[in-house]
């Protein structure tokens, strides 16, 4: 027989639970994310913007001491050289330096700082098994190498790499100053009038880059963009110089812009390559290129060539790897 009382009691009892959850939905609001929320920061670019700072004239750069060399290069401890400027970061005060003669054909300059640990490594390291650093050959040593490296003090810390060849400055950062802080590097290196250089993928551009470019390495998945940046990027450049050969066998260089049709020249070319993967950017001016980084560290690799040809392979070979074969099907 049915329990009358137990019926009722248990119906009150669901009635008063169905009329607190029914106050507890009435006083719930779902939050809504404001149209606001699409507007952003009112920011200017900094090559757009004439008041942004110029690291290049407030930073000091920095001071080499503690040099110790050997067969293949040499080692250095660079100081900062004055007060720092902490312009887009904090100006890094320590930094290690090592110049390494890898082979006949390739030199390694490397500059990270002195006090990395395991809670600040991966700003500053990148991994060799993303992108391997290129090998030690046993025979290497600076007295048999293409390439020669000269370091000063004055009025900061700055180097040039020469082709001993022509005695001609591939890459020299005198007149300029080394920003090294812990969210912006930037170098500076002089270039030659109408400089032929080639490279700095991925873009769709030109062949042989123009002046007044800003050339952003910034992966951002874009198939066709003209003049922007693709999926990945190679920080890297070839530098292709002419020469004319004097009576006493001496190279004199030839602007190309003055280049006569009807002679020929001999041709030296060289690559650049800076094992980055932060965000970057190359400034070309009329005579000099701006390297700017986000991160990271300063691990430039030289090839001396001669040939375009040359260049190129050394540094797939010693450095990226050579790419895969495409499928059949990509091929017909």
């Amino acid at each position: 027989m049915v329990n009358i009382a137990g019926l009722l009691a248990s119906s009150w009892l669901l009635s008063g639970a169905y009329a607190a959850s029914s106050s507890t939905s009435a006083s719930y609001s779902q939050f809504t994310i404001p149209a606001a929320a699409n507007i952003g920061a009112n920011l200017i670019a900094n090559i757009d913007d004439h008041e942004a700072v110029n690291a290049q004239s407030v930073c000091p750069g920095y001071k080499a001491s503690n040099v110790h060399q050997s067969s293949k290069g040499f080692t250095a401890t660079l100081q900062l050289a004055g007060a720092p400027c902490n312009s887009y970061g904090i100006d890094v005060d320590s930094l290690d330096l090592s110049v390494e003669y890898q082979a006949k054909d390739r030199l390694n300059i490397y500059i990270v700082p002195s006090h990395v640990d395991a809670s600040n490594a991966s700003w500053y390291f990148l991994n060799e098994d993303v992108v391997p650093r290129p090998k030690v050959s046993p025979n290497a040593s600076a007295a048999h190498s293409d390439l020669a490296l000269e370091w000063s003090n004055e009025p900061s810390f700055n180097f040039k790499v020469t082709r001993k060849a022509t005695d001609d400055v591939l890459f020299n950062t005198q007149g300029s100053v080394l920003v090294y802080e812990n969210q912006f590097i930037e170098f500076v290196t002089s270039l030659p009038e109408d400089y032929n250089i080639y490279g700095l993928g991925e873009h769709f551009q030109q062949l042989r880059i123009l002046h007044n470019a800003t050339l952003t390495a910034y992966g951002s998945d874009k198939g066709n963009p003209i003049d922007s940046n693709l999926y990945g990027s190679h920080p890297f450049y070839l530098d292709t110089r002419y020469f004319e050969r004097s009576k006493n066998g001496s190279f004199i260089p030839v602007k190309t812009s003055e280049a006569d049709p009807k002679k020929e020249y001999k041709s030296f070319s060289h690559g650049v390559f800076l094992r980055n993967a932060h965000g970057l950017e190359v400034i070309t001016q009329p005579q000099n290129l701006t390297w700017r980084t986000l991160g990271g560290s300063i691990d430039l690799t030289f090839y001396s060539g001669p040939s375009q040809a040359e260049v190129t392979k050394n540094y797939q070979v010693s450095t990226v790897g050579l790419c895969y074969r495409p499928c059949r099907i990509n091929l017909t």
